[in-house]
């Protein structure tokens, strides 16, 4: 897969959702969403580049934290994120007490 990346400089989600799926393809999803909302911290790396996808693989649980980073986004909108880290379990997110879906979560940051 690390070749595809290198070679093609580009992934679509359902490639990166191969790579991985359940907790970690989620969070990926959260990476790309916080990328195109130029939501700060997430703003400067494009997931979907070969440059992206080998600085998530470095720094997903080192260095900067990439699943910290995510955690600290979602709770600045009152969201919180509980990273399951089982390859096909999801994440958990809560709102104000009740557990949502992941899309919930980024219509709540949305604001709709």
């Amino acid at each position: 897969m690390l070749e595809k990346i290198l070679k093609d400089e580009s992934l679509s989600i359902e490639e990166l959702d191969n790579v991985a799926g359940g907790s970690w393809g989620e969070s990926v999803g959260d990476f790309m969403n916080s990328f195109e909302r130029k939501i700060p911290g997430f703003d400067k790396i494009n997931p979907n580049s070969s440059e992206g996808a080998i600085y998530m693989l470095k720094n997903w649980t080192e260095g900067d934290n990439i699943v910290g980073k995510l955690k600290n986004m979602f709770a600045s909108y009152g969201i919180e994120m509980t990273y399951n880290g089982k390859p096909f379990d999801n994440n958990i997110y809560s709102y104000k007490g009740k557990q949502i879906s992941q899309d919930e979560a980024w219509k709540i940051i949305d604001g709709k």
